[in-house]
């Protein structure tokens, strides 16, 4: 509801326009992602010549009108309105968009991926205290992909799995990796837990798109709530991840452990909220005072709103 991923390939400004000037609901921001826009733009020179692995202005005169319309866009969006473009190849020094981002107090950031991504992922495992075997990098590169962000969270549960007492093995990644993959029922929970309203959006599309219930995803819901106040009354009371996981029958800590990583993100109280406005919502769509999606949608914006 207060986050849009748009293709930017297909994309018409003026449906840009549209997204980009909505106002955000029951939050304080509106973010819009686009994918592509830039390179779809982009100019070759004549005869279609150039660097294809960079986004240069505009060749053709449409193209151009286009690409200004949007750099003038840029000084009218509302402040309540981030808007994100992802490009996967480098702008050019020259173009456009690089001095109207400055101009509106905008940041323009490289992200450079390493052919060698294999080598990324046993650099970055020492950033987590862990040592990963080549071969066992090498599985988890060709499992994930070039997806930093989703590396960098496998990476730290493996190495919250093994303890920093052993290197991560290719056991490991097929014991924790598939299975985090598989277990797509706990993906809009863990997403909430972590306060990720990207992720929690795409995961409650997926699942109601596949006809999951959208009552049932409401439970699931309220049962990370409930798992969440369990945990960090627990920790509260002094009791170690080691502790928590032997009261649940948890065959390890790493799930204490990650549990209590989200409880953190939430007060005990907010927590109480939640639960309060959980039951509010299901008497509400029980009975037909609020649409289940609708219902949804807001619930996960105040959930995850910071």
């Amino acid at each position: 509801m207060n986050m849009a991923l748009l293709d930017g390939r297909t994309l018409r400004l003026s449906d840009l326009r549209q997204h980009t000037d909505s106002m955000p609901f029951l939050a304080p921001k509106r973010l819009v992602i686009v994918n592509g826009y830039l390179a779809s733009l982009s100019g070759r020179g004549e005869g279609g010549e150039g660097d294809p692995t960079r986004i240069t202005n505009p060749s053709s005169p449409d193209k151009s009108e286009q690409l200004q319309a949007l750099v003038d866009h840029l000084g009218r969006m509302p402040p309540s309105t981030d808007l994100v473009l992802v490009e996967t190849k480098t702008l050019d020094r020259s173009h456009l968009i690089l001095k109207a981002a400055k101009a509106v107090g905008g940041e323009v950031t490289l992200f450079a991926i390493s052919e060698n991504l294999p080598g990324w992922i046993i650099r970055r495992a020492t950033e987590h205290k862990a040592i990963i075997e080549p071969g066992a990098a090498d599985i988890l590169a060709r499992r994930v992909g070039a997806d930093l962000h989703t590396l960098n969270n496998e990476l730290e549960k493996l190495a919250l799995y093994t303890a920093g007492q052993r290197p991560i093995t290719k056991a490991d990644i097929d014991l924790l990796v598939p299975y985090t993959e598989e277990a797509d029922q706990f993906g809009l929970s863990n997403a909430i837990g972590q306060r990720n309203a990207r992720r929690a959006y795409d995961q409650l599309h997926k699942e109601l798109d596949e006809g999951s219930n959208p009552m049932a995803i409401l439970g699931s819901i309220a049962a990370q709530i409930r798992a969440l106040i369990e945990v960090k009354d627990m920790a509260e009371r002094g009791m170690s991840p080691a502790e928590i996981a032997k009261v649940k029958n948890w065959k390890s800590d790493y799930a204490a452990t990650a549990r209590l990583k989200e409880a953190a993100n939430f007060s005990m109280a907010r927590l109480e909220q939640t639960m309060e406005m959980l039951l509010e919502i299901d008497v509400a769509i029980k009975t037909g005072r609020m649409d289940s999606l609708l219902a949804l949608d807001t619930l996960i914006a105040r959930l995850c709103m910071r």
